[in-house]
């Protein structure tokens, strides 16, 4: 549970820093965003974190490129058919969530790009069909901490936005390891720059 609750948190937090190092636009936008919510180094408190628009944005297209959880795994419990494939009672199954969310039947012909304006309306206006994002999971498995780490995320988010720029070092190489979770598979270096 330690695990779940800050290891795949934390590294949500590097990708959020990494795709809003190599998207300028966006950390200007969020950066404003913030700066404008935690005026004076106000509290955030709930109301503040609802009006969080563009951070909750770059933060749901984060989850939908790097889920913090790679692979969802089920077991039949009966007996079924999928899709014409019969899976019999027992059989582990596996998704891959990362290939869900870059589905371009799902999300369209951009779904490997960087589009937090995605969410603009909603995660379920995002993608058809809506339970295609699943950075949590989906139904009575869905992750118990999801409210936590996204109240993690935002007010870490605004508050490192406040405070630095991060712009992509050129000794960054892209590389996503699938463990456990998606990790940066040589590390995560950032140019941070006090504001």
């Amino acid at each position: 549970m330690y695990f779940a609750g800050h290891g795949t948190t934390a590294v949500t937090m590097i990708w959020c820093l990494m795709l809003l190092a190599a998207h300028p636009e966006w950390q200007e936008h969020a950066r404003a965003e913030a700066a404008e919510i935690c005026l004076g180094g106000a509290t955030l408190d709930v109301d503040a974190l609802r009006r969080l628009r563009i951070i909750t944005m770059v933060i749901q297209e984060t989850l939908r490129l790097y889920p913090p959880a790679s692979l969802m795994m089920r077991e039949a419990l009966t007996d079924v058919k999928i899709g014409g494939l019969d899976v019999p009672r027992g059989t582990i199954i596996q998704v891959a969530r990362s290939m869900l969310h870059q589905d371009e039947d799902a999300w369209g012909p951009n779904a490997g790009e960087f589009r937090p304006d995605r969410f603009a309306n909603g995660v379920a206006a995002a993608c058809r069909p809506a339970h295609m994002y699943m950075p949590f999971g989906h139904g009575p498995r869905t992750c118990i901490g999801q409210n936590l780490a996204m109240v993690e995320l935002k007010v870490v988010l605004a508050r490192l936005l406040t405070r630095f720029s991060f712009a992509p070092s050129p000794r960054y190489r892209h590389a996503p390891v699938f463990r456990l979770t998606i990790e940066p598979g040589f590390g995560m270096p950032l140019v941070v720059t006090k504001l």
